[in-house]
């Protein structure tokens, strides 16, 4: 996050662009800007996220840089020295054309945008097999950073001071890391011990999900926010991507999935694990908790959307994971 509103700071001179008036700010790190040449998005990360900041500039070049009707990514503009991004003021910035569309809720897609959806995320895949730098931060390096001991101790909701909110209280929360800790107890072994060292972990979007699907006239929508891209088999990326979807509707799961299986395989032997390592990242993403603690806006529903989803799956785990075996196995 940036130390600053993002449109409070002056627009970076490093681009052939012109700003007309204010700016206006859209999140903590992006501002919307009208210049010359049209409305802009200007991307601001700290000198600590700096490299997060490149990356993503990185990532959006290469994937817009090749024609693929199955997927869309934002329009990156390049620096008067054709650099993906820029250093301004003790931060890095990337400038992109600014999109029009709307975000809406997993449950309002259709079983054609669910497809398209997973056509859209083999595609992106297939291009970033081409990538040739390294990630960042790799899903194994990730795992193997986790202390299992740490973790559970975290869990342990009496160490955790939990003030009453309006519209949900403690006895729920508490429930929910419960249920967190005893889902990290079960898979986080069977994650480690069954993680497909073979895989070369090419990079993922690792944040492909409502939030960061844009919807216009027709199909795909486009794909933002690559910040948080690592490398990481496919399997888990399109294990997080559906959550509980084939809990709530295994009909438009079914859809997403023809639609990936329609443009590249998957390894079905490796579901059962894709879906233990990804129960492992559920229970231990703390900041969605976190947030609702600090009374930030929007967490409420983002902490009830994962009660609901961490519930499900430290019940039904195994049956998803059966799900998924089925479905790859059925198209191979």
């Amino acid at each position: 996050m940036t130390s600053s509103s993002p449109a409070s700071l002056a627009f970076p001179n490093d681009y052939d662009l012109r700003p007309l008036g204010k700016a206006v700010p859209v999140t903590e790190r992006v501002s919307r800007w009208s210049t010359d040449q049209g409305d802009v998005a200007v991307k601001r990360f700290t000198a600590a996220d700096s490299l997060r900041g490149a990356r993503e500039a990185e990532l959006i070049a290469f994937l817009g840089s090749h024609r693929d009707d199955a997927y869309r990514v934002q329009s990156l503009i390049r620096t008067t020295t054709g650099k993906t991004s820029a250093e301004h003021d003790g931060q890095r910035i990337l400038v992109t054309r600014w999109e029009a569309g709307t975000y809406r809720p997993y449950d309002t897609y259709s079983a054609a945008e669910w497809a398209s959806l997973g056509r859209c995320l083999a595609s992106l895949h297939a291009r970033l097999d081409e990538v040739t730098t390294p990630s960042l931060d790799t899903l194994s390096q990730r795992v193997g950073r986790i202390d299992a001991e740490a973790e559970l101790f975290r869990l342990e909701q009496s160490g955790l001071f939990i003030s009453e909110h309006v519209g949900m209280d403690s006895s729920s929360v508490t429930r929910y890391l419960t249920v967190c800790r005893d889902m990290f107890a079960s898979c986080y072994a069977r994650a480690v011990e069954a993680f497909p060292l073979d895989d070369p972990e090419r990079p993922i979007h690792n944040d492909f999900n409502q939030f960061n699907y844009l919807f216009h006239a027709g199909l795909p929508p486009l794909i933002i926010d690559w910040e948080a891209s690592i490398g990481a088999p496919r399997e888990f990326e399109v294990v997080r991507c559906l959550n509980h979807l084939p809990l709530k509707n295994a009909a438009l799961a079914r859809s997403f999935l023809a639609g990936y299986l329609s443009l590249r395989p998957l390894h079905a032997e490796r579901m059962r694990w894709a879906v233990d390592v990804s129960c492992v990242m559920h229970a231990t993403k703390h900041w969605v908790l976190e947030g609702w603690i600090a009374g930030r806006a929007g967490f409420e529903e983002r902490l009830r959307g994962a009660m609901e989803m961490v519930s499900m799956l430290a019940r039904e785990r195994n049956g998803l994971a059966d799900f998924y075996i089925q479905c790859v196995g059925d198209a191979s």
